[in-house]
């Protein structure tokens, strides 16, 4: 591990000294390298950025979001970018995150109600949100691995070293998933998420995950798409906190 990582990795693991507790609070951080603050996320808190952009408007270090865009979202005309990222932690072991675990259908139907799944084989999922303004979807996820030469595609490959140089603290992850949605009803481009799973202690984890997602230029308010994807980061760290591992 590079110097520079284990300095992090060594800072966020002596840090953790405070008590974890299950009322979390959700605070909001006004750029996306913004520092782990271990002390306060180990306690509970939700840390996040979110924000909307054009993707030509997105310059400078912050171009490297663009290079987990594995299915090609933000090479599409008219369209609006969602990037947000968010860090927690939950009550799992980070042994518990494998490929197995991870795209078992009960998990997944766990995590994601009240939307429903059905399993099409092979790893692919179809999901079924219901509400307002229903909608379906096709997502399917694939692992890092040592020889990321495995992985199915470049783009993949990509998304794993962006995520892995967006944040240092991941090259110490267990795993990093890359879940790709697409094929939405609503004609929305898709949406890429990666995340990676750091081990900290003793049935705890560490959470870092990217979010990019294409829509429709001006379809909702930027107030509205923050708190929708507050709701969904917050009841992804309940489901993951609350989920019971099954015994052999």
């Amino acid at each position: 591990m590079p110097i520079s990582s284990c300095r992090i990795f060594l800072f966020f693991i002596l840090n953790l000294i405070t008590p974890f507790t299950a009322s979390a609070k959700t605070v909001e951080q006004q750029k996306p390298d913004f520092p782990i603050k271990s002390q306060e996320i180990y306690s509970g808190e939700i840390h996040f950025y979110f924000s909307t952009f054009n993707p030509k408007e997105i310059t400078g270090k912050q171009s490297e979001l663009l290079k987990l865009d594995s299915i090609g979202i933000t090479k599409i005309a008219d369209t609006q970018i969602e990037v947000a990222k968010a860090i927690y932690v939950v009550n799992l072991p980070v042994g518990f995150f494998d490929d197995k675990e991870l795209t078992g259908f009960k998990f997944l139907s766990y995590l994601m109600k009240p939307d429903k799944l059905k399993d099409k084989g092979n790893g692919l999922f179809e999901v079924f949100h219901h509400g307002k303004n229903s909608y379906s979807y096709e997502m399917r996820s694939f692992f890092d691995a040592d020889d990321i030469s495995t992985l199915p595609s470049s783009k993949i490959s990509r998304s794993v070293l962006a995520a892995k140089e967006l944040d240092v603290i991941s090259k110490s992850a267990s795993t990093i998933m890359v879940t790709e949605k697409t094929k939405f009803s609503n004609s929305w481009p898709g949406s890429v998420v990666v995340t990676s799973f750091i081990p900290i202690k003793e049935n705890k984890t560490l959470v870092v995950s990217y979010h990019l997602t294409g829509r429709k230029k001006n379809s909702e308010s930027n107030e509205k798409l923050k708190e929708d994807f507050i709701k969904e980061i917050e009841r992804t760290q309940n489901s993951q906190n609350t989920f019971i591992i099954p015994q052999d």
